[in-house]
């Protein structure tokens, strides 16, 4: 079976506006630019880049999936706090990762493509571009069609499908936990995942009409290069197990 990956991004204005990707098989190819073509709604740039896979692996979903809801964002992401304190995160650094979201993770002012990357020893940020970021790329799940179904089923959302995936390739590659939150101004539901805590669903993690958002990986620098080639070079397809 020949497996291709296909990646589409779309920007308004030199903004990012939507982004996805996927691992297909050769038949479903032509459906899947389709789909990605229809994704972003208003923009002035699209591309699409279609490779094939030649190496790749399939290894089980392993994360367990919970939910909590609060009444306010700061009690929200008091929780996150928490639970990435759990994960043996000092406090400081955790609440140094909200900061960072909260205020726009490009140190030029707003978002950041990429995902930070925040030493768990210093603090520090560990991105070897600061602008850009370091982005997860290359993962799906083996069977997207009935992962979706099942997981639409219980209630989660198109995005959750593909937020799980990958965090999952993020726990694999070493990261420790991670930190995330759309920039979509509609949509405040944020996550902590790491190997222990499993994905962590948490509303809100922000006010509606927020436009920041994004994601941090709390990470160790003794890895780092292994991380980063992991993250954005791997190819891996994930095997869900209801």
């Amino acid at each position: 079976m020949r497996l291709f990956s296909v990646k589409m991004r779309s920007e308004k204005g030199g903004k990012h506006v939507s982004g996805a990707e996927r691992i297909v098989n050769e038949r479903d190819l032509k459906k899947v630019i389709n789909e990605l073509l229809e994704r972003p709604k208003d923009f002035d740039f699209l591309n699409i880049k279609v490779e094939e896979v030649k190496n790749y692996e399939i290894l089980p979903f392993e994360l367990k999936i919970s939910s909590f809801n609060f009444k306010s964002v700061k009690e929200a992401r008091e929780f996150a706090i928490k639970k990435l304190v759990e994960t043996g995160i000092n406090e400081e650094i955790a609440i140094k990762g909200i900061e960072i979201l909260s205020r726009g993770a490009n140190p030029k002012g707003g978002n950041m493509r990429g995902a930070v990357l925040l030493d768990i020893e210093s603090g520090e940020r560990l991105e070897p571009n600061k602008e850009r970021g370091i982005r997860t790329v290359n993962f799906d799940w083996e069977d997207r069609k009935s992962v979706s179904e099942i997981l639409l089923k219980k209630g989660f959302t198109h995005r959750t499908v593909d937020a799980l995936v990958l965090a999952q390739k993020n726990i694999y590659c070493g990261v420790i936990a991670e930190l995330c939150w759309s920039d979509d101004p509609n949509y405040i539901t944020g996550y902590v995942a790491s190997k222990e805590l499993g994905y962590v669903r948490i509303t809100p993690l922000k006010e509606k009409g927020d436009t920041k958002g994004g994601r941090v990986y709390f990470v160790r620098r003794d890895n780092l290069n292994d991380l980063i080639e992991c993250l954005e070079k791997k190819v891996i397809l994930f095997k869900f197990s209801p």
